[in-house]
């Protein structure tokens, strides 16, 4: 049994985590260097791992599909291999086989989160550099290159674009988890800070050349829709989720249409992403959004987002409309919206914002008022809820694309994007609010507090998400 580590160890409760964690490195450490190591620390080694081998901490049946599951699986191949126990090594086979298949049935419920789609990576680079077993092998071969195609299609010079089920302070509003990203990909500079090595320097594994085709040769805009069913091992769908994301080579825009109660309340819904290589985001942060602060959320730290609010995505532009209940059932509501800028040059002008960060343009415009604050990484934004409401409308552009509308600058962007500005509506004799916006292109959008969305006056084809994307 594993115990947390801390002040006092000997003193901790029993935890599995840290062994879940650490049990498939370990094993591969010893695998690369066991030939170098002392005498003392190869014999403190192999006893940890027959303590390890008889354990019950990776002997759980599937049932969740996640990341604590993909730890377990890798751990049944690798113990399998390591102590020549066939049952064990059939066993990974069979379990690696059936989370692969769920993942391609009902998508990858784990959905953008980086430390845990890392965990998945991680344990089966560890089974495909060491299992010999040939069924392990190609298993494993066909599971690591899933999951970086699936990176790659979110992908976007270091940045992972789109909605993330669960981001920590490494993952937004800056992209600092890119050790393995840097390593694969490396178009984009070398992360001078290192917020999780992950096993980074042990692997051999080498993405395939569809893998880079998918996350570095865009040469267009692409939109990514695809549709996630939650279920277990058994197959039942309690729930299903749309997540959207439209990436060209100068930025990204996107996100997930369902609010999701997500581990730790950790939820990022959508946001306008920035490259690595962008000049701006060598400044600070790399991502846009606005949103509602909820449960966990302390000032300073742009996460933690309330359960209310409905979205709208469409290419370049992100629009949300908040209706928080009013009066005596909104005491513990914070009580405003919190926006998150890249550094830039910036004009605000009534309750709109025009800016140029680094290689594109942003406009945004809001419901109400607003108050700035500059920090040394970002444009901060508070917009007070009045009668539990507010909204925005966030649309991107790049450099290139401002030129062929005749913009060269942020004034000229303002002068444009003044013309078409976000209307809201408010019900006076309900809780609804509404917010219409047509974009540069002429795509006139439309969102309601009530979930009803329109695009240039059609309903949003589901249809067109899938599985795959």
């Amino acid at each position: 049994m594993a115990f947390k580590s801390g002040d006092g160890p000997a003193s901790a409760s029993p935890n599995p985590l840290p062994v879940e964690l650490m049990g498939c490195l370990l094993i591969l450490f010893y695998h690369q260097y066991q030939s170098s190591l002392p005498v003392e620390l190869k014999s403190e080694l192999n006893v940890c791992f027959v303590h390890l081998y008889q354990s019950s901490v990776y002997r759980h049946p599937l049932e969740q599909i996640h990341h604590h599951e993909a730890k377990h699986t890798a751990l049944k191949l690798l113990l399998g291999h390591q102590f020549d126990d066939q049952g064990l090594l059939e066993q990974g086979i069979e379990f690696a086989k059936r989370q692969l298949q769920h993942i391609q049935t009902f998508g990858f419920k784990e959905y953008g989160a980086l430390p845990w789609h890392w965990h998945w990576i991680q344990a089966f680079t560890c089974v495909w550099e060491i299992v010999e077993h040939p069924e392990a092998r190609l298993i494993a071969d066909r599971m690591l290159e899933a999951l970086w195609q699936l990176r790659a299609h979110y992908y976007l010079k270091g940045a992972w674009v789109g909605a993330q089920s669960r981001q920590w302070p490494h993952d937004g509003p800056k992209d600092n988890n890119t050790l393995l990203d840097y390593i694969q990909f490396g178009d984009f500079p070398m992360p001078e800070l290192i917020t999780r090595l992950e096993g980074a320097g042990l692997y051999n594994y080498t993405i395939s050349d569809e893998v880079k085709k998918i996350g570095m040769h865009l040469s267009g805009p692409v939109e990514e829709k695809r549709l996630i069913r939650f279920a277990g091992a058994d197959g039942t769908v309690t729930e299903e989720a749309h997540t959207y994301v439209y990436i060209t080579p100068d930025y990204a825009v996107g996100g997930i249409w369902e609010r999701r109660d997500e581990f730790d309340n950790e939820q990022q819904r959508w946001d306008v992403t920035l490259p690595l290589t962008d000049p701006s985001a060598q400044a600070g942060v790399n991502q846009a959004f606005f949103f509602h602060p909820g449960a966990k959320y302390k000032p300073g730290d742009d996460r933690h987002a309330s359960r209310y609010g409905e979205v709208l995505l469409h290419k370049d532009t992100a629009m949300q409309l908040w209706a928080a209940p009013s009066g005596g059932a909104a005491e513990d509501i914070f009580p405003t919206i919190i926006g998150c800028l890249p550094k830039g040059e910036w004009r605000f002008i009534d309750r709109s914002g025009y800016g140029r960060v680094g290689n594109i343009y942003l406009a945004f415009h809001l419901m109400h008022e607003f108050t700035i604050e500059e920090k040394a990484d970002r444009v901060s934004i508070s917009s007070p809820l009045v009668s539990g409401k507010n909204g925005v409308a966030i649309e991107a552009l790049s450099v290139s694309e401002a030129k062929q509308l005749g913009i060269h600058n942020v004034q000229e962007l303002a002068d444009k994007m003044q013309t078409h500005r976000a209307s809201f509506t408010t019900e006076t004799d309900a809780d609804g609010c509404q917010i219409a916006y047509v974009t540069r292109r002429g795509e006139a959008l439309s969102l309601h507090s009530a979930r009803t969305v329109s695009i240039h006056g059609k309903p949003v084809d589901w249809s067109g998400y899938t599985i795959s994307g």
